[in-house]
């Protein structure tokens, strides 16, 4: 099998300088026993942290600090992985996006099923901000795929922006003791309102690039050209003449 070639990376968010600057020196330091596959497996446990601790929080909100913590755990596993292979010059690209799609999908799940399953987000808009996440997620891998574009930023904002706002949701709650907001009438928690903007953004985002990138693949797949009705298309030329004889020079 032919060795995957590295697709073209489009990260435009706002902390992009940042990460840039942070993310290869932390990789350089890390010692060699620490590999890409280990690193996304501490992104999958910080994940089950973060869900847990959501859980937890019908007992004491204070398991928001532990939330943000595993947040914080999450970054640095997720965003490394990619980064200490691409340092030591040990990318597999078929596999690196096999198992990264993946372990974002089970990370997403996770997070969201356990806000969810807490007191501070109905389990319905959850499960709906899980469905608006995994749409963007096939239209990213959609990309991928047929533009050889790996696009993981919409509007400036992407993964590290989305943690970076949840760490920020769980400290306000905390603060605010998991406040209720009335819109149009009904009562709901802080983070449900939040999921359901949330939601509504993505599938916006969802559509709008959807229709974008239809357009684009439009340009650089146009329908074939078809003879005029009632004209016949010339007909192939015969196998035997496509090749030359055996010993003519």
């Amino acid at each position: 099998m032919e060795k995957a070639e590295a697709k073209k990376r489009v990260n435009k968010i706002a902390l992009a300088r940042f990460e840039q600057w942070a993310l290869p020196r932390m990789a350089e330091r890390l010692p060699m026993w620490m590999t890409p596959d280990k690193l996304t497996i501490i992104g999958l446990i910080s994940a089950v942290v973060i869900g847990g601790s959501y859980v937890l929080t019908q007992y004491s909100l204070a398991w928001l600090w532990v939330a943000s913590a595993g947040f914080v755990v999450h970054w640095w596993g997720d965003s490394l992985d990619g980064t200490l292979a691409r340092v030591r010059n040990i990318r597999r690209e078929r596999y690196g996006f096999y198992v990264d799609h993946q372990s974002d999908a089970i990370s997403t799940f996770l997070i969201f099923v356990g806000l969810g399953l807490s007191p501070l987000m109905e389990l319905s808009v959850a499960l709906f901000l899980i469905v608006a996440y995994f749409l963007m997620m096939i239209h990213v891998n959609l990309v991928t795929i047929t533009q050889d574009v790996f696009k993981i930023s919409f509007a400036g904002a992407g993964p590290t922006e989305l943690r970076l706002f949840m760490i920020t949701a769980n400290t306000v709650v905390f603060f605010l003791a998991n406040p209720v907001v009335t819109v149009v009438g009904y009562d709901l928690r802080l983070f449900s309102v939040i999921g359901i903007v949330g939601t509504a953004v993505l599938l916006s985002i969802y559509v709008i690039y959807g229709l974008i990138e239809r357009a684009k693949l439009a340009k650089l797949d146009p329908t074939p050209q078809h003879p005029p009705a009632g004209t016949a298309a010339e007909p192939a030329p015969p196998a035997e003449t496509l090749t030359e004889p055996a010993g003519t020079p």
